[in-house]
């Protein structure tokens, strides 16, 4: 496993190959992968990008809004994931995914069928360039109370919707939203390996679950969760990916770039010394 930057963290406004350059002065080993640059630059390019730097590669989103009703900007989107999944394939970056909304104005089967629906081609383009897609499920509450109808919000019904997806789907698999979601780590333990797909990493305050807000989170090492056996039951199930440092929170967004980065890197060396994490 390797720690990787992630722009919600620090330096989301940055050009691409400047957040790339912030994460190798903050240290960390990795940065999340933005493929529409390699589109403009060359799968080569980036890949040199990333090694001049001395970085791994981390995840990867899906690059088109899935649940818009704009059909022909859904079929635009399809297009370029077929040409993102070849940059990946070439590149080994099998770190795809995309997040779950946990509550709609749909009812339950309603929404499922419509989740199936419009990521199984998804899941499909990625299949072809051997890739897989992660599923996050998402659990604070006041997500899952936003809409009428609450959804999918635990990690073992996510990999249920990931079942009718595609074989090649699985989870991105959050340390907040598993202990929003009430799981505990031994459960992530018992994931298979080949569906865990991607890993986010953060903390959250020591407050009751159904408190929790999305937008709040913590460093490594600021709040409550034991993040050190979390890598543990990772490790356990068998995942050797990249571990992106997602990070919502306000405090870090006022700072500047390098200096949240630095910030967001000493938090989580200091938090997780002693754990072997390559």
């Amino acid at each position: 496993m390797h720690i990787c930057l992630n722009r919600a963290t620090a330096g989301a406004s940055l050009p691409f190959d400047e957040f790339v350059s912030l994460a190798a002065y903050a240290g960390f080993e990795g940065a999340d992968v933005e493929l529409g640059w390699a589109r403009v630059h060359s799968p080569a390019a980036l890949s040199d990008l990333f090694a001049s730097r001395n970085l791994r590669f981390g995840g990867w989103g899906v690059p088109f809004d899935w649940r818009g009703e704009d059909e022909s900007k859904r079929r635009e989107g399809m297009k370029d994931l077929q040409q993102f999944a070849g940059h990946a394939r070439e590149l080994g970056i099998d770190a795809c995914a995309t997040w779950i909304m946990p509550s709609s104005e749909r009812p339950f089967i309603e929404n499922w069928n419509f989740h199936v629906g419009r990521l199984k081609p998804v899941a499909q383009v990625l299949a072809d360039h051997g890739l897989r897609l992660g599923l996050e499920f998402v659990a604070p509450y006041h997500l899952r109370r936003h809409f009428k109808h609450e959804f999918i919000f635990t990690p073992g019904q996510m990999l249920e919707l990931a079942a009718e997806v595609g074989d090649n789907a699985g989870l991105l698999v959050d340390s907040f939203h598993v202990h929003a979601a009430g799981s505990t780590w031994e459960e992530v333990s018992k994931i298979a390996a080949s569906k865990i797909v991607l890993v986010h990493i953060n903390d959250a305050p020591d407050v009751r679950l159904h408190q929790l807000v999305d937008g709040q989170r913590l460093l490594p090492g600021e709040g409550a969760l034991s993040l050190r056996t979390f890598l543990g039951s990772l490790r356990t199930a068998g995942y050797n990916g990249p571990v992106s440092l997602e990070v919502f929170n306000d405090a870090l967004k006022r700072l500047d770039p390098r200096d949240a980065a630095r910030r967001a890197w000493t938090a989580t060396q200091t938090a997780l010394k002693g754990t072997a994490i390559a």
